[in-house]
C-alpha cells in the first residue's frame, strides 16, 4: 500500500515494473504511456496531493517532486504527464469549493478521474499571464471561447483546468474545470509532432462556445491569478524534478556503457582518466539538480519567504544541467549513442525540450530576477 512514508522506495519499484518497459515504445511510436498511466491510477498515485479527508495521501510539494523525479529516471514523458495532473489537483485542492472538492477529489484519489492543465495560448506564449480565451454568461453557465495551444495528456485526462478572462471583473481571471467530452470542445489531434517528450499527447484544444456549469468554477470570481500562482509553484518544481530525473537516467546509462565498453587490450572505457573526469562532471550536475529541487519544494511546504526564488532557480539549474549532462553522455556513448544502440539520443531530445517548455528558460530568469529585487 502506497503511503508517504514508503513513497520513495515503492515508487522506485513501481517504475521498474510499470514505467521502464514502455519507455522506448512511448518515444518510437509517439504514443501516450497508457499502461504506465493506468498503473499510476490503480496504485494510488493520482491522490498524492489530495487531502486525507477526501481519501488521498495528503502529500505536499516535496512528495510531488520525489515522485516526478523517480518516474523521470525511467521515462520523462510519463513523469511530465503525471506532473500536470498533480499540479491541476493542487489548484483544485487549494481553491475549489467544498461541493466541488467533495464531488471530485475522492474520485481523483481512487484513480477514477485525472486532470490536465489548459493554460498555454499562442497569444501569450510561455508567459501564461495574458490569456485570450473569453467568457460570456448564460443562465448559471459560462460560455468559453478561444484556443489553448498545448494541453498535455489531452483526451487522456478527464478534466482540463482552464484559465480564462473573467466576463464579470475587468482584468480578472478565472479557473474552470472543463470535461474532455464537452460539446464544442475540439481537439486538434494531428498537430503534435514533438522532437522530444514524444508521448505526452500535447495538442491544441479549441473552445468553440463551450458551456461550463457554474459549479465547476474553481475559487472566487476574478481571482484566477492567485490560482495561477499556486499552479506555477507545483508546475515549476515538477519540471525541475522531471529534468533532474532525466539527467540521472543519462548518467546511469553513460556509467553502464563506459564500464562495459572493452578494448582489445582488455581494458574498459572507464579506465581512461578523461572519461572519468567527464563522468564526474555529469554526476556532480545530477546531484546539484535534484538537491536544489528538493530544497525548493521543501521551502514551499514550510512557507519559507525564499520559496519562490528557490523554485525558479531549481528549474533554471535543472534545465542548464540536463542539457550539459546529455551532451556529455552522448560523447561518452560515442558511436553506440549516435546510432541509437543506447537511449542517449532519445534522452538528449527530451532534455532539449526543457529550455522551451513553458515557462521557458528565459522567462524563468526574468521571474527570478524580479523575485530577487523585491
Amino acid at each position: 500500500m502506497l503511503t508517504l512514508q514508503n513513497l520513495i522506495h515503492v515508487t522506485q519499484e513501481f517504475t521498474e515494473k510499470y514505467v521502464a518497459p514502455f519507455t522506448e515504445r512511448t518515444d518510437t511510436e509517439a504514443r501516450f504511456p497508457t499502461e504506465s498511466y493506468e498503473a499510476l491510477k490503480a496504485q494510488g498515485y493520482m491522490g498524492l496531493l489530495v487531502p486525507k479527508e477526501y481519501g488521498g495521501l495528503g502529500g505536499g510539494n516535496l512528495h510531488h517532486s520525489q515522485v516526478c523525479y523517480a518516474l523521470a529516471r525511467s521515462c520523462a514523458t510519463t513523469a511530465l504527464c503525471y506532473m500536470m495532473h498533480n499540479t491541476a489537483t493542487a489548484a483544485l485542492s487549494s481553491f475549489g469549493s467544498d461541493g466541488l472538492k467533495s464531488e471530485l477529489l475522492p474520485k481523483i484519489a481512487k484513480g477514477e478521474i485525472t486532470l490536465a492543465l489548459a493554460y498555454s495560448e499562442s497569444g501569450s506564449g510561455t508567459h501564461f499571464g495574458l490569456p485570450d480565451i473569453q467568457e460570456k454568461e448564460q443562465d448559471n453557465k459560462r460560455i468559453l471561447s478561444g484556443r489553448k495551444s498545448f494541453v498535455t495528456a489531452a483526451q487522456h485526462a478527464d478534466y482540463y483546468v482552464t484559465y480564462t478572462n473573467s466576463c464579470k471583473i475587468k482584468d480578472g481571471k478565472n479557473t474552470w474545470l472543463v470535461h474532455k467530452d464537452s460539446s464544442n470542445l475540439v481537439h486538434e489531434s494531428t498537430q503534435w509532432q514533438g522532437i522530444g517528450m514524444r508521448g505526452n499527447a500535447s495538442m491544441p484544444v479549441q473552445y468553440n462556445d463551450v458551456k461550463v456549469d457554474g459549479k465547476y468554477q474553481i475559487g472566487n470570481e476574478g481571482e484566477g491569478e492567485n490560482h495561477a500562482g499556486i499552479v506555477a509553484m507545483y508546475f515549476v518544481v515538477g519540471l525541475g524534478a522531471v529534468y533532474s530525473g532525466l539527467g540521472f537516467h543519462a548518467y546511469a546509462t553513460a556509467l553502464k556503457h563506459i564500464k562495459e565498453r572493452r578494448y582489445t587490450t582488455g581494458g574498459t572505457l572507464s579506465d581512461v582518466e578523461l572519461v572519468r573526469i567527464h563522468l564526474a562532471d555529469i554526476y556532480a550536475k545530477t546531484q546539484s539538480s535534484i538537491a536544489l529541487v528538493f530544497d525548493a519544494a521543501q521551502s514551499f511546504d514550510s512557507q519559507s519567504a525564499e520559496s519562490a526564488a528557490k523554485i525558479f532557480a531549481c528549474r533554471i539549474n535543472a534545465t542548464h544541467n540536463v542539457m550539459d549532462i546529455c551532451s556529455l553522455a552522448m560523447r561518452l556513448g560515442g558511436g553506440k549513442a549516435y546510432n541509437k544502440e543506447l537511449p542517449l539520443e532519445r534522452l538528449l531530445r527530451d532534455a532539449f525540450a526543457s529550455q522551451v517548455m513553458a515557462p521557458s528558460l528565459d522567462v524563468l530568469k526574468v521571474w527570478l530576477g524580479q523575485e530577487l529585487v523585491k
